[in-house]
């Protein structure tokens, strides 16, 4: 999709409309803003039939047999269910940042990325669109120090600067997709941390097939050549939502095939990803 005008009508509306849902979810008690988000969730689980049949594909492509029509039904809705509380998180991320708050997370595998930074050749985070992923950059500024995070332009500029403006607070810093490969190796070669999302189904020009989840999947080549080619630490990271007064767990593992971390994440908490990708090999 090309990128809207600033000034195009259609742009301001949607920055306007969601700019000012992302005030009232922040501005209201906790309980009720993520009450809110699960029922924004199962409202468009309702009215998004294009995409809420997608999920359903995908889910029964991924776990054959594993669930019946309407266990399917309900894990679709939990999906996008998933999707209003994502909202939510990144309406109220800025509470992560309160000096006076409570931590609301614990961070697990610290000392395996400091390891990895302390080589000084830089650190590659790998991780995916599972659980409250954007909380993820939040935690890592907060506990271990700033980051670049990789991201595609959102297609409205004005929601792009407001997205950009969140996921740089903390003193992290978006590298633009289309001109990521240099920024990414001059970050590496200053020994920083650079954070990729490479569970996105890409053209195969582009990519590594593998299969997933009985399917052929085109994934990043991108990471393995970049750390091949600068010497960096490659670690998977990821984060899961938990009850309680810790709100979420990020963790940064061991090197291991970050296909199998993919697979079993979705497989133990299939709620938690995301499933509507029009490709269906998210």
């Amino acid at each position: 999709m090309a990128e809207r005008s600033r000034w195009s009508p259609a742009a301001i509306v949607e920055w306007g409309a969601i700019a000012s849902l992302g005030t009232v979810f922040d501005w209201l008690p906790e309980s009720i803003a993520y009450a809110l988000g699960e029922g924004a969730g199962r409202l468009l689980f309702h009215l998004d039939r294009r995409h809420r049949a997608i999920a359903a594909e995908n889910l029964a492509a991924a776990f054959p047999g594993r669930y019946s029509p309407a266990e399917l039904d309900l894990l679709v809705r939990a999906v996008f269910e998933n999707l209003g509380r994502t909202t939510v998180d990144v309406a109220r991320s800025s509470r992560l940042f309160s000096a006076a708050g409570e931590p609301r997370f614990r961070l697990d595998g610290l000392e395996l990325i400091l390891e990895a930074r302390a080589r000084g050749k830089g650190v590659l985070l790998l991780t995916g669109h599972f659980g409250p992923w954007e909380l993820l950059v939040a935690a890592s500024a907060l506990r271990y120090g700033p980051i670049h995070i990789v991201a595609r332009p959102l297609d409205n500029p004005r929601l792009d600067d407001l997205i950009t403006a969140l996921r740089e607070r903390g003193g992290n810093r978006v590298i633009r997709k289309r001109e990521a490969v240099q920024a990414i190796l001059q970050a590496l070669r200053r020994g920083e941390t650079v954070g990729i999302l490479i569970d996105q189904h890409i053209s195969e020009r582009e990519g590594v097939v593998v299969p997933f989840c009985g399917r052929p999947a085109s994934t990043a080549s991108a990471p393995a050549l970049l750390a091949l080619r600068s010497g960096a630490a490659v670690l998977p990271a990821g984060i899961v939502r938990e009850p309680g007064p810790c709100f979420s767990r990020a963790t940064h593992g061991r090197p291991r095939s970050r296909r199998a971390r993919r697979r079993r994440g979705s497989a133990n908490k299939p709620d938690a990803t995301i499933w509507h990708d029009e490709d269906g090999r998210d």
